[in-house]
């Protein structure tokens, strides 16, 4: 199946930016344009050759589709695209009709998992309409009769017509027999029409199934409060408890040609530690018809000079895929990277806003504790401060769990990169961030966590891969929520005393549980003291206690029984440097209030 995007208008009532700028440039909430989100999805879901229909501003849109190097393009100009409607372009384009397509308008804003139903539903010809939204006055309607579109207008109001979106998914055939229609239109030199005129004209004797659009986003900016509306709504939308920004996860390293864009690609980097360079997952790489670059020189916290000797390896050898195999600091790195790929190299990339990656990037975890292949945030450090790149596109785009890889971790580290899952699962369960699908993924990543801990710590190979879906949870989590109070006071100790950052969060989160029982007049969360009083309840029930106090003394008793120290790990010549450390804007995720005296207090304890 290819796909056809219609972007031969002028776009006249998006005033003044339309005198210099193609409409389908405009920029979105998250930085990408309308064209470049349009062409990402499409291309998340398997299309990977567009004809792209141009008017005005051609090099503007070719300039985009450069970011897209594993796919195929083919341009299509209407150079009289001022005196025609999109009838013209469309037979312009009429021998390239030699597949199944996605036809659509540029100006169209839409979710991945609308084109994922679309191009999944087994009808070979789809168009979409809205029954519950109200008749547009200025957009196309649609009349349906016996779920078969009869007619496509805009001055159509009747029973039996709904909203409608130029969105359709449409057989060679029934493409075919469209293109004649319009060819008739323009041979008779009616050419200032949609053509849907000409699709009218052949409805009753082809079938074009409705699908309902009506649970997911899709709509069209035509004019400036167009633009502000569907910016804000298509936010919102992929914010929404409901929404998720899907992740192909992949359970059995040879299930790896499941990934078309690994298929499409010949030089890829891959950024692990030099030991695992030596891997079995290497190795099966190797089997593929691949260029492998790797790079693997960057430390446990990885500094802004190391990712630019990474982003030199990337851009050299002309990469079009990103492979991290490790830990947190490898999958960072790996983010980072791809985040980078397409700034301004002249500039500090600190210093920019993060664009919209077209970069695939498959993230493949070898432990089990932070969730990292799951979040949209790395970190890294420059001049020895810390530094958060946040952006949605460096969500990995695949992730692998792998428990065979958990067979080879030392003991410790399985200890504290669990204890680590087990932390944020909790603290993003009463994060003031957190929505009922962060919830839903805390509840997993704790339950599974205490379900198989022993087993996992007693190295039974059967539950390493509960133990990697809970971590894989909590990153999730975290991912909307972020994490709070433990986290914040936790990366001073970790630098400081040389422990695990899984050490060092479970040290502080038993006294930040308490400190906030006792403290529930300080309640920051809009939702109220209640509200977290539930949350703390819920917690009882996961930890199968009848108290919250009991609840934390069980906590305590997995670290004594798993061997893990979290008393007397402060030493008192240090609290000033620790209290100074926490970056008090990081407690605002926590839901109650804490300040530099209660910080301080909260370091004595742990003397």
């Amino acid at each position: 199946m290819k796909a056809i995007i219609f972007n031969s208008g002028l776009g006249k009532r998006m005033g003044e930016f339309t005198k210099t700028h193609h409409k389908s440039m405009a920029i979105l909430k998250n930085g990408e344009t309308i064209l470049e989100r349009q062409i990402r999805i499409l291309g998340k879901n398997g299309i990977n050759e567009f004809v792209i229909t141009t008017g005005p501003f051609k090099e503007q849109l070719e300039n985009v589709c450069k970011k897209f190097p594993n796919y195929k393009f083919h341009f299509v100009e209407n150079k009289l695209y001022d005196k025609t409607n999109y009838i013209y372009s469309m037979y312009l384009a009429r021998n390239y009709f030699d597949d199944d397509f996605l036809m659509l308008h540029g100006d169209l804003v839409f979710d991945e998992e609308l084109v994922k139903s679309v191009i999944e539903d087994k009808r070979d010809s789809i168009c979409l309409i809205n029954e519950e939204k109200k008749l547009p006055e200025k957009d196309f309607k649609g009349r349906i009769i016996n779920n078969k579109l009869k007619e496509v207008s805009i001055n159509i109001f009747d029973d039996d017509c709904f909203a409608f979106q130029p969105f359709y998914k449409l057989s060679k055939n029934i493409l075919l027999s469209w293109s004649k229609a319009v060819e008739q239109f323009v041979s008779s030199g009616n050419v200032g029409v949609y053509a849907e005129n000409a699709l009218n004209t052949i409805l009753d004797s082809i079938e074009i199934s409705v699908k309902s659009y009506k649970n997911n986003y899709i709509d069209e900016i035509d004019n400036l409060e167009d633009y502000s509306r569907v910016v804000k709504e298509i936010d919102e939308f992929e914010k929404s408890p409901n929404y998720e920004n899907k992740q192909i996860i992949i359970d059995n390293y040879k299930n790896l040609n499941k990934i078309k864009d690994l298929e499409k690609s010949k030089d890829i980097l891959i950024v692990c530690d030099k030991f695992l360079k030596d891997s079995f997952i290497i190795d099966y790489l190797k089997t593929y018809n691949l260029n492998l670059h790797f790079f693997t020189d960057f430390n446990p916290n990885p500094r802004y000079e190391e990712v630019l000797k990474g982003l030199e390896i990337f851009k050299d050898n002309k990469c079009t895929f990103i492979i991290a195999i490790g830990g947190g600091s490898a999958i960072d790195v790996s983010k980072t990277i791809r985040a980078f790929s397409n700034l301004n190299e002249q500039t500090n990339y600190l210093e920019q806003e993060i664009s919209n990656s077209n970069i695939p990037l498959l993230a493949i975890p070898t432990t089990a504790g932070t969730g990292s292949e799951s979040t949209h945030f790395a970190v890294i450090y420059f001049n020895n401060k810390k530094y958060s790149v946040e952006h949605d596109s460096i969500l990995p785009n695949y992730v692998l769990l792998e428990p065979k890889f958990l067979e080879s971790l030392p003991l410790y580290q399985k200890k504290s990169t669990m204890l680590d899952a087990l932390c944020q699962g909790i603290e993003s369960f009463w994060s003031v961030n957190s929505n009922d699908k962060s919830k839903e993924y805390s509840r997993n990543a704790i339950k599974l966590i205490l379900k198989n801990y022993k087993e996992y710590i007693n190295e039974n190979k059967e539950v390493y891969r509960d133990i990697l879906m809970a971590s894989n949870f909590s990153g999730r989590a975290i991912n909307i929520s972020k994490t709070t109070a433990a986290h914040a006071l936790s990366y001073k100790i970790t630098s400081l005393y040389g422990i695990s950052h899984g050490h060092a969060v479970a040290t502080c989160l038993p006294y930040i549980w308490e400190y906030m029982i006792y403290n529930m007049d300080k309640v920051i969360d809009k939702r109220g003291k209640d509200y977290l009083e539930d949350i703390f309840s819920e917690l009882d029930k996961m930890f199968n206690c009848e108290s919250h106090i009991e609840t934390i003394n069980k906590l305590i008793g997995i670290y004594d029984e798993i061997g893990i120290k979290y008393t007397n790990v402060v030493n008192e010549n240090d609290i000033n440097l620790l209290t100074d450390s926490v970056n008090i804007q990081r407690l605002n995720n926590n839901p109650v209030c804490l300040n530099k005296n209660t910080i301080e207090k909260i370091y004595r304890k742990m003397i």
